[in-house]
């Protein structure tokens, strides 16, 4: 009996050892603004039960040189990593650009343009070993654009900040500019990468009979811009329509679209099955489950416009 005994004690060693095991997360993300998709899948992984886990975060600290150079530590790393959770779509095209054939699963907390980016084949499969959550923040830019006229009728030109040297970014500008085209709203492309030229266009933009602001999926627009956009629009009086409700709360007069802690969360989810032993080739991309509309009615009040019951009802949120 002894040696059974000795055997099952050693069984039960080995088992606990293994359970408890560190998983180690590698993170990459562009900048701040992608910061609150971690909080989420953090909250997500320990909310299923996985408590021994190490993030090792790399934050490109909203320069694309920098980025770079995070993914390229990623890489130098990847034995480490269980897998890589990066912040959006250009994370992880970076890690890819460096090494093709990196080993640890990449899950994207929240992504845009997934097959603009080349993630998945002809038939929305994932591929490159990359899975996560499409935010569809490039397919609702037409809702964004209906839902914006109907709270501000009578703005007919608008401005719309975007990062030409991605296709992706591209491909977002030119289906705003068509949504805009349907619904009565005349959207011309900007690019603008400092803070500087960015206070010029916005202290100016009415004096050409630019009204409004839209903001499109980019990276800069997603990172440190956004708040410094929402600052001098609401010192200038001009209404903005974002991608998500957290920009709401920040002075964004309108935004229609998913959380960056609600696409983190359900990342969690992705990143969850993956740890258990499921293949990436086996999860597909999700898209978003929680969109909502939220309004600033305080933004509107600072900017003159009243809002009845009517476009305050079409509202999830209303922040006051």
């Amino acid at each position: 009996m002894r040696p059974v005994l000795a055997i099952l004690l050693s069984l039960m060693l080995v088992s606990c050892w293994f359970g408890e095991r560190k998983i180690v997360i590698g993170v990459l993300i562009s900048g701040e603004g992608r910061l609150t998709k971690l909080d989420g899948f953090r909250d997500g992984l320990k909310n299923l039960g996985l408590k021994n886990v190490e993030f090792v975060i790399y934050n490109g600290e909203n320069n694309l040189k920098s980025l770079e150079e995070k993914a390229i530590e990623i890489v130098k790393r990847e034995k480490e990593f269980r897998l890589v959770a990066v912040g959006g779509s250009l994370e992880a095209h970076y890690i890819k650009k460096i090494k093709n054939d990196f080993e640890p699963p990449i899950v994207i907390m929240g992504g845009t343009a997934i097959k603009a980016w080349g993630f998945v084949d002809d038939e929305n499969k994932p591929i490159k070993g990359v899975t996560g959550v499409d935010n569809l923040n490039m397919e609702l830019m037409e809702k964004r654009i209906e839902i914006f006229k109907r709270l501000f009728p009578h703005v007919e030109k608008a401005i719309v900040f975007c990062t030409p040297n991605f296709e992706a970014s591209k491909l977002a500008t030119k289906l705003t500019i068509k949504a805009g085209e349907k619904h009565g709203l005349k959207i011309y492309p900007l690019e603008v990468r400092d803070v500087q030229d960015l206070e010029y266009v916005i202290s100016h933009m009415k004096e050409d009979g630019f009204e409004a602001i839209v903001m499109t999926p980019c990276f800069y627009t997603d990172n440190f811009l956004t708040s410094y956009i929402l600052h001098y629009a609401r010192f200038y009086h001009i209404p903005v329509v974002c991608l998500s409700p957290e920009h709401a709360t920040k002075g964004c007069a309108v935004a229609y679209g998913s959380s960056g802690y609600d696409q983190g969360y359900q990342a969690s989810y992705i990143a969850y099955q993956i740890i258990k032993g499921a293949r990436v080739a086996d999860i597909p991309f999700e898209k978003v489950t929680k969109i909502r509309l939220s309004i600033n009615e305080s933004v509107f009040r600072e900017m003159g416009y009243v809002l009845d019951n009517s476009k305050t009802l079409l509202a999830d949120q209303v922040f006051k």
